[in-house]
């Protein structure tokens, strides 16, 4: 407890010169979680088999754009590509077949507000935020640039701590994202809606 004690007190320390500032541009890496959620579901009741398409976990980059427009109140744009994996099941009461079909690349523009516990200028900054925007995702084989993805218009929320350091930041966000099933088009069945928490850690630079 000890140890823990002095390293906050350290790093409360280090974080002090920190200055109120307008913009804050970063780079930020992580990790997608979508619990292995089934997109596509296909059931025959006749001779109980049971066929479905799950996309898996992925890593996550990206940068993020953000403005401190009040003291305590920011907004901010943000783009992630996330890098996951289709995986196909099928399943009789005799036996059941997995298989992995290759990579989900995913693209993500969103747009946010941010609210600070701590006013601008604070070393510690606990926020939440929420803000809505676009997910494009292409299916295994189709180039993520292609313009043949399947886009759904979402929102997101969740929260997140700044710790800045002179001109320089270090935050960790924790947000859902909440957008359809994609691959409507492709896959039978696809209905309901896809939740993707993010966890992600982001290095930025303080200007104004």
């Amino acid at each position: 407890m000890k140890h823990l004690l002095t390293s906050a007190a350290l790093l409360v320390a280090l974080a002090l010169p920190a200055f109120p500032q307008s913009a804050e541009f970063g780079i930020s890496a992580g990790y997608g979680s979508l619990g292995g959620s089934d997109i596509s579901v296909s059931e025959n009741p006749a001779n109980g088999s049971r066929a479905s398409y799950t996309i898996s976990n992925g890593v996550r980059v990206g940068g993020r754009m953000g403005f401190n427009m009040r003291r305590f109140f920011g907004h901010e744009a943000s783009y992630a590509y996330q890098h996951a994996r289709l995986d196909f099941a099928t399943s009789t009461p005799e036996e059941s077949e997995m298989g992995d079909l290759g990579a989900i690349r995913s693209h993500h523009f969103y747009y946010n507000g941010l609210l600070h516990a701590a006013p601008t200028g604070f070393p510690i900054r606990p926020f939440v935020t929420g803000g809505g925007g676009f997910s494009s995702f292409f299916l295994p084989g189709i180039p993520s640039f292609s313009g043949y993805g399947s886009t759904k218009f979402g929102y997101n929320y969740g929260g997140g701590i700044k710790l800045n350091f002179f001109q320089y930041g270090i935050r960790f966000d924790v947000r859902n994202h909440v957008t359809g099933k994609p691959f409507g088009n492709y896959l039978p069945n696809v209905q309901g809606t896809l939740n993707n928490t993010e966890f992600s850690v982001t290095f930025y630079v303080l200007v104004g």
